[in-house]
């Protein structure tokens, strides 16, 4: 049985940080490879992400993917890495979801590396920034 890759050829596995991009939003959306499981007729993969509306949750590779290709945005330097980003994505699961402190960005950067951190939200506040320092520049 083959084990699950990623358009580039590379073999998906647990910890991974993964991303697929939202046309419906114009962002990407992050998550964390939980497992691979074994079921009938191949294997499954699961991805714990948080989701707009809802809260961070457990889905399948092809639910996640929303019939867009996954990439591949970080893999674990070590097994021992994979182990804690996988424990700190499950220590997650059911927490909601908040657009500026815990969007699927702030939670896959978590479960990776300890800290919450979104550079669609620094983007987006550096941008509002700009207009308003236009808009003072400009104001009469």
């Amino acid at each position: 049985m083959r084990i699950p890759t990623y358009w580039t050829g590379q073999q998906i596995q647990a910890g991974d940080w993964v991303r697929v991009y939202s046309s419906r939003f114009g962002v990407w959306h992050h998550g964390i490879v939980r497992r691979l499981v074994l079921v009938p007729g191949g294997i499954a993969v699961e991805i714990v992400h948080n989701t707009k509306g809802g809260n961070v949750a457990v889905v399948d590779w092809y639910e996640f993917a929303t019939s867009n290709p996954v990439l591949l945005h970080r893999r674990p330097e070590s097994a021992e890495h994979a182990s804690a980003v996988v424990a700190r994505a499950e220590a997650n699961i059911g927490k909601p979801y908040y657009l500026f402190a815990q969007n699927c960005e702030h939670f896959a950067s978590f479960a990776f590396t300890g800290q919450a951190e979104s550079e669609t939200v620094k983007a987006a506040g550096w941008m509002v920034v700009g207009v308003l320092a236009v808009a003072a520049l400009t104001a009469d």
